[in-house]
């Protein structure tokens, strides 16, 4: 075995020890993280010490003793070693959450905006916000700053950190993409991670909601637009350059509707909640004319209300996006077979189409799939999206031995000539 080779193994293993911690939640100790890794003791011994050292974990406290030996330590993440932001861009709001080491939010911020905007306007707006957020934490907070994770809607490329296509975003040069990651490090002096908004969802509920210790899992998200994260054999799936799982656009009308994204027939543009509005606006219901995104969201809450009220033409248009969302939902089960589906998204509505959707799906899915309960319908706030955010780059801490004991030496102090080099 090479040096190399030697050393990737050693790395891997830090990884799987650190990490087993992580999702214990709150303490594991050494014996359940060799069954978890299939580690041996002597080599969880070594691994832990060395976690120890760098003040990535802490002994926190020992489990009574079940025989004449000694009482066993369990190991949990220190919250203060690290400390990462995790920012959730919407339409209307941006939300920044101030996450520890071990995942804890200790603070939030959401300010209003207005979107879409250019991507200058974006990342300054970022920028501004982000140091606000920093601005009031301590000081030992903005010295051992690890990173920034930004969940923003659209396709975007999370390995060159660049936006081909967000509702965020006014129209830039044709087929250029919006590079966000490196000018935000750039101005932060700390890595910046920009990731789909959907998949930060699906990460945060892996890490620390219903789907956590569930290897396959979908997590549909319906709001303004449609996205889909998707968790498989255990890990977040991204695809090639990060843009699997477009399920709002998958062509489901050839040639219909049109779709903000610049196709035509697109599942988004006939059950997001601008579709839905745009159809209320067709059917004489809601006022006509072009809407921003946080008049969308008051047209959608009023055509609900309508359709409480018994108007027949707004309940079928709620009834029909629940109808073609459950049966592209049920064909996605149909070829990922997860454990679990997760609808997340506004609650005003849900009820006017849950129906319908339900029985949509339940129709589309394989004889085997319909003998399990699959889906849960949840309401989570965008503080949720934006911890998941900051899992993006709590994960990456744990990936990365270098990082952690130069945290340990130094902190994230900036060098002079810029940031810290991350490996």
């Amino acid at each position: 075995m090479t040096r190399l080779q030697s050393r990737q193994i050693s790395l891997l293993h830090l990884y799987q020890v650190l990490h087993t911690v992580r999702l214990a939640r709150p303490a594991a100790s050494r014996a359940e993280i060799c069954q978890a890794t299939g580690l041996s003791q002597p080599a969880v011994s070594s691994l832990t010490r060395r976690l120890l050292e760098t003040g990535a974990l802490m002994e926190v406290g020992a489990r009574p003793s079940t025989g004449s030996g000694r009482r066993e330590r369990e190991l949990a993440l220190n919250p203060d070693f690290a400390w990462v932001v995790g920012v959730k861009v919407s339409m209307h709001q941006i939300t920044l959450a101030l996450v520890d080491f071990a995942g804890g939010v200790r603070d939030t911020l959401k300010v209003p905006i207005s979107a879409p905007v250019t991507q200058a306007a974006l990342l300054q707006r970022l920028v501004k916000e982000i140091k606000a957020c920093l601005a009031a934490a301590d000081p030992q907070v903005r010295q051992r700053l690890a990173g920034v994770g930004v969940a923003v809607p659209g396709m975007v490329d999370s390995l060159r950190g660049e936006v081909h296509w967000s509702p965020l975003l006014k129209p830039g040069r044709k087929d250029e993409a919006a590079a966000l990651a490196a000018p935000l490090t750039d101005a932060l002096g700390v890595p910046v991670m920009i990731e789909n908004d959907a998949n930060m969802l699906a990460l945060a509920e892996q890490w620390f909601g219903q789907a956590a210790r569930l290897s396959n899992v979908a997590v549909v998200t319906l709001e303004h637009g449609l996205g889909l994260g998707l968790v498989l054999d255990g890990e977040l799936f991204r695809g090639h350059s990060g843009l699997a799982a477009e399920f709002g656009h998958i062509q489901v009308v050839p040639g219909g509707r049109a779709c903000r994204c610049g196709k035509q027939g697109c599942l988004e543009a006939y059950v997001a909640h601008s579709a839905v509005v745009g159809q209320g606006q067709e059917a004489g219901l809601l006022p006509g004319g072009e809407l921003g995104s946080g008049e969308i969201e008051t047209a959608y809450v009023e055509l609900a209300a309508q359709a409480r009220a018994g108007n027949r033409r707004a309940r079928q248009i709620f009834e029909q996006q629940g109808e073609l969302l459950g049966r592209w939902m049920g064909n996605m089960v149909n070829l990922l077979a997860p454990q679990l589906v997760m609808l997340d998204g506004m609650e005003e509505g849900t009820e006017l189409f849950l129906g319908s959707l339900q029985r949509a799906m339940n129709e589309a899915l394989a004889l085997p799939h319909r003998q399990r309960e699959l889906l849960v319908v949840h309401h989570r706030g965008d503080e949720t999206w934006a911890r998941g955010a900051a899992s993006l780059v709590l994960q990456r801490l744990d990936e990365s031995a270098e990082i952690l004991e130069s945290v340990s030496r130094h902190g994230f102090e900036t060098e002079p000539d810029g940031p810290r080099p991350v490996t």
